[in-house]
């Protein structure tokens, strides 16, 4: 498992491979925020399926494969840049915009919002170069505020 992690990000880009890596980064990214508070509630469990399936269009083998590679990856990672670069390159300002509202979703899927989540949200805003302002609107777009 582990070596297939590694080959989807040390292989040479194919027409199939960025949609896997893409798609591997973020769910890794949201499981990053669904353990940044030590507990991977079923909220939050339901929630990375949910948009796993919505965004990458995966059956429920693909998208149990993925998520498996992913926590996988999550727990040996040491940074977010890996991942992070990756939604740099394929990702619009605008893909950008509504996909730290997807991890604004995953910050309050438990209901609370921890600081440890929100110390990543602030990380993952600015890796993934959005400004400070468009991190808080799409926080308040997300709490409906």
């Amino acid at each position: 498992m582990l070596k297939k992690i590694l080959h989807l990000f040390s292989s040479p880009p194919t027409s199939e491979k960025p949609l896997e890596r893409i798609s591997l980064a973020a769910a890794v990214l949201l499981l990053e925020l669904a353990y940044a508070d030590g507990d991977f509630s079923a909220n939050e469990k339901q929630l990375v399926s949910q948009v796993l399936e919505e965004h990458f269009s995966l059956d429920d083998d693909a998208r149990q494969e993925l998520l498996e590679l992913a926590q996988k990856a999550q727990r040996r990672s040491v940074d977010l840049h890996r991942y992070t670069r990756l939604i740099n390159h394929n990702f619009s300002q605008t893909e950008k915009e509504a996909l730290i509202e997807v991890f604004w979703q995953m910050t309050f899927a438990d209901g609370q919002l921890d600081a440890r989540e929100e110390a990543i949200m602030r990380q993952l805003s600015s890796l993934i170069g959005l400004s400070h302002r468009q991190l808080m609107d799409a926080k308040l777009k997300v709490r409906g505020g």
